[in-house]
């Protein structure tokens, strides 16, 4: 690798990010002030290339890759790569890491002819917050233009590109069916919503039939899917929101929907509500007809209401109506039963506790190998971008196999974000549990009617049998079932599959 010291020649790279900005002095600006720079540093202007009209939010750029190519080349002894503010280079900070380490490489510098910063620690860190400030600004500005296109997508105008099979009459105007493929985008929705077709024999039909895409070609069965998804050939633009269009829609929104995975045509009545906050137990089960029990008030002579349970199946030979009271207070003494005592208690928070902390070190060799991978993936970022600079990769190649990677990396940030258990405080979330489940009756009786519609879920997996006048034989969930088999000595309480944490690989 060549020293930034061994020689003082630089090219200077100049960029407007509108193409109406290219008749105005900006361009000449920029040239004139890196001239003026490099004449006091001593650098020799070895070439300029100017970028007209692109955006610097991603590298995508035409001159921007012909400069990086050419100050990569060893050969030509480039040992600056000068711009008039580091937003000129790239507004985003991702895109200045990767660069600049191609760069540094390469035995060549970044400098910015109005901004101060060098390879020192300060300058490192002038540099890092002026390409953060660079990143900031794109932002905002994505967030105006953002703003602006909210409000004519909120007046039904199609903002990007037509799709196939519409097209735009005049520029700034709404998308508007286009004649030669409307029909064949309309015939391709009526015969997929028959079932009769796959994307790929679809896309196979409207070729014989003469549908190309706007580039001339056949189309493929990637973007038949993309099509039959895409709601705006019904009228919704479902971008920030759905929104109803002001265009003409090529077909209804019920051959649209017809044509989507899961669509049941089928005529919708309103069931009767059973949420019932005077009725809170639900899904008991009776053990005879195992039909289940529900409640409802009767009228007596003087017009008085009383609440019972009953049987929904009248011809059971246990069927019965049970005051409210009284089924509920069964139900509280069922939930008395079911308590866990002190003893198992301290028995269940010390089998789990020794079980989460035995993982420790297993949290600790995952996220171990979690960086390793990220940092091995961030080399293999700094390849695609080199591959590209030398042509072996294409723009779209690049662009798609820049997607992929970042992907990747935001994924296995996100596990090790998700594994961070040494900030899980376990014991104290098994005292908070153990709050509710010590006082199983009492958590009832106080809960609201949602809460204790969930709590009777969190009891028992299964619907819980009545007989007799006694509730029982559920499935009840892992802390009550490990307690009753605690009590009756036939288990020695070893902690289930689901309560210690279960690291992904």
């Amino acid at each position: 690798m060549q020293s930034v010291n061994e020689t003082k020649s630089c090219i200077i790279y100049c960029r407007v990010s509108s193409k109406d900005q290219v008749d105005g002095t900006s361009l000449e600006s920029q040239e004139r002030i890196c001239r003026e720079y490099a004449e006091r540093q001593n650098m020799t202007v070895v070439k300029v290339y100017v970028e007209m009209g692109e955006s610097a939010k991603t590298i995508d750029r035409t001159e921007f890759n012909k400069a990086l190519l050419f100050v990569t080349n060893k050969k030509n002894k480039i040992g600056y790569f000068l711009v008039y503010k580091v937003d000129r280079f790239a507004r985003n900070q991702d895109d200045h890491v990767s660069v600049k380490a191609i760069l540094k490489r390469s035995g060549v510098e970044l400098k910015s002819a109005t901004e101060v910063f060098d390879s020192s620690s300060v300058g490192r860190l002038t540099e890092g917050m002026l390409s953060v400030i660079a990143e900031f600004d794109n932002n905002q500005r994505t967030e105006r233009t953002k703003g602006g296109m909210l409000e004519r997508v909120k007046q039904g105008i199609w903002q990007w590109p037509a799709p196939l099979g519409y097209h735009r009459r005049y520029k700034g105007a709404n998308i508007a069916p286009e004649p030669e493929t409307a029909p064949l985008i309309r015939l391709g929705f009526e015969e997929y919503s028959k079932g009769t077709y796959t994307y790929q024999s679809l896309a196979e039909f409207l070729t014989a039939k003469g549908l190309k895409t706007k580039g001339g070609k056949k189309p493929y069965n990637q973007l038949i899917e993309k099509i039959i998804k895409n709601p705006v050939y019904c009228g919704v633009i479902n971008v920030w929101g759905k929104y109803e269009g002001t265009f003409e829609p090529l077909i209804s929104k019920k051959l649209f929907n017809k044509c989507q995975e899961g669509y049941k045509e089928s005529v919708h009545i309103a069931p009767r509500s059973a949420n019932n906050p005077l009725f809170p137990l639900r899904g008991v089960l009776c053990s005879v007809c195992n039909k289940s029990l529900t409640g409802s008030p009767s009228t007596g002579r003087k017009g008085k209401k009383y609440l019972y349970y009953h049987h929904a199946k009248q011809d059971c030979s246990k069927a019965q109506s049970i005051p409210k009271e009284t089924f509920e207070q069964l139900f509280v003494e069922y939930l008395n039963e079911i308590t866990p005592s002190g003893k198992y208690e301290k028995l269940f928070k010390s089998v789990v506790l020794d079980t989460w902390k035995g993982n420790y070190q297993q949290y600790y060799d995952n996220n171990t190998r979690l960086r390793k991978e990220v940092d091995s993936l961030e080399q293999e970022r700094l390849k695609i971008f080199e591959f590209h600079r030398a042509g072996r990769y294409s723009d779209e190649e690049f662009t798609e196999q820049k997607a992929m990677i970042n992907e990747t990396i935001y994924k296995k940030r996100q596990l090790m974000q998700e594994q961070a258990v040494e900030e899980f405080d376990m014991e104290e979330a098994l005292n908070y549990c153990f709050g509710f489940v010590r006082s199983s009756a009492q958590t009832w009786l106080e809960a609201d009617y949602p809460s204790k519609l969930r709590f009777q879920k969190l009891v028992s997996k299964e619907k819980i049998k009545f007989n007799e006048g006694k509730f029982g034989t559920a499935t009840l969930s892992s802390v009550y079932k490990l307690n009753q088999e605690y009590n009756g000595e036939k288990s020695n309480l070893v902690v289930p599959t689901g309560i210690e944490p279960v690291f992904s690989g």
